[in-house]
Formats: structure tokens, sequence, C-alpha cells
């Protein structure tokens, strides 16, 4: 009977310690928190006409809509008569006309200097800096890349 009781015993005391783990062991750390989502770099701004938006992780054309957020790798196309703004959070402004195709860029950051980059692909885009001092901007074309710190048209 001293066998029964002491069987009884042990199982009332296993419950209390943690699955898996030994008296010596200790639980596993919590897992760590989810990654946060990507920061846009830009957000459209007075969609006027046609204009279309691919998502660097899709491979539709979708509708653009005022105040949509562009990531990396987005591209940004603007039909016949159509034009959009893209601005960014340092207040660079890209004003695009029609018939345009632009893509936002992978920003690579510079202590003190706040970057855009952008690539035009198809078509005319103006862009403006707000702070030119402080600010930079990046435009790839298919033959170029032009940086600026001042108001400037690229054609």
């Amino acid at each position: 009977m001293n066998g029964r009781w002491t069987y009884m015993l042990l199982a009332l005391a296993l419950p209390a310690m943690p699955i898996g783990c030994t008296a010596d062991e200790k639980p596993a750390a919590p897992a760590p928190p989810p990654a946060r989502a990507p920061e846009p770099r830009a957000h459209l701004k007075e969609v006027r006409g046609d204009v279309k938006l691919k998502r660097a992780t899709g491979d539709e054309w979708l509708p653009a809509r005022e105040g949509m957020g562009l990531f990396e790798n987005d591209k940004v196309r603007t039909a016949s008569g159509a034009s959009a703004r893209v601005l960014f959070p340092n207040g660079s402004l890209v004003n695009m006309g029609e018939e345009a195709l632009i893509g936002i860029a992978e920003t690579r950051p510079r202590p003190g200097q706040e970057r855009t980059d952008l690539t035009v692909l198809k078509g005319q885009v103006d862009a403006a800096l707000e702070t030119p001092t402080t600010q930079s901007l990046s435009v790839s074309t298919p033959a170029a890349t032009i940086q600026a710190g001042r108001e400037i048209v690229f054609r």
C-alpha cells in the first residue's frame, strides 16, 4: 500500500512542472514580437484620370486612389490625359505627367540627408524638394541617374 501512495503523490507533483522541462531547466523565452509592416516610401496625391498602381509583390495593375501608400519597387503609371503627384515623407514632391511610368526605388539612407530615390521608366516628371539643403533626389532612367538638390524637371 505504501507504493500506491507514492505513485499518487508523484502523479500530483508532475503537473506543477512545465511539460518538456526537468527540474533544473527553465521554460523557453517568449517568442519575439511580430515584425512591423514596412512604412510607405511615399503617398499618391491628386490622382486625375486613369492612374494605375502595380505592387512590387503583385502582378496586376490596380486602380490608384488618392492617399495610397507606395512601397519600395511599386510602380505607378498614368494614361493619356492622366496625372498624379507622389509625396514623400521628407516633403519631396514628384508630379507625373500623362503617359508616365515610375518606380519607387530602394532608398539607401545617408546620415543627415533625407533621400528620395525614384526610377522614371517612361514619360515626364517634375520634381521639387521642400528643403534642398537637407534633401536629395535621385532619379534613375534606363539611360542615366540624376541627383538634384533643387527644383528640376526631367524629360
